[in-house]
């Protein structure tokens, strides 16, 4: 195996060894490989099940998700409430978009045009800010990491380049 297939293996073995770890830092490699893996693995499940097993799957990568996200900030020196967010960011999008729904479905047939409006105004706003929160959360993922130590340690992007002693 060359060296590329060696990263991709290392980098889904520790997305499943380190599952409930989320101290130190992770590279892009340690992040983006689990990410288009467990895409294709669900993917497939969902194919094959109708999607019952892509949930299934889904829930069992839930955990293991939220703490490499955190460890991939970590290696931007960021902190681990901005994983909390962008894991939360969805529910609230989709909580906030049923109830648009049924806002608007209720005022429409009470017949109150004015509410209509206001009402479609809210959820464009909402929908703009989730919208930046996601743009933001996916370049703080996709940017290089701090190369040198941080608050978080001295792994993930921050390669230790043994000292040379010319005497």
């Amino acid at each position: 195996m060359d060296n590329t297939q060696n990263q991709v293996i290392k980098s889904y073995k520790e997305f499943w060894t380190r599952f409930l770890d989320i101290n130190g830092r992770s590279n892009r490699a340690d992040f983006w490989h689990p990410f288009w893996i467990n895409f294709i693995i669900s993917s497939l499940l969902g194919l094959v099940s109708a999607g019952f097993l892509s949930g299934i799957f889904g829930l069992a990568i839930i955990i293991p998700s939220f703490t490499v996200m955190a460890r991939r900030l970590h290696d931007t020196n960021r902190t681990l409430l901005l994983a909390v967010v962008a894991h939360i960011s969805g529910f609230i999008t989709v909580c906030a978009s049923v109830i648009f729904i049924i806002a608007v479905l209720a005022v429409a047939s009470s017949g109150s045009g004015g509410m209509i409006g206001a009402t479609i105004m809210a959820g464009a706003f909402g929908t703009v800010i989730a919208g930046f929160v996601t743009l933001y959360i996916l370049y703080v993922l996709i940017k290089s990491g701090d190369k040198m130590p941080n608050k978080y340690g001295s792994g993930g992007s921050c390669e230790m380049v043994p000292e040379v002693n010319n005497q």
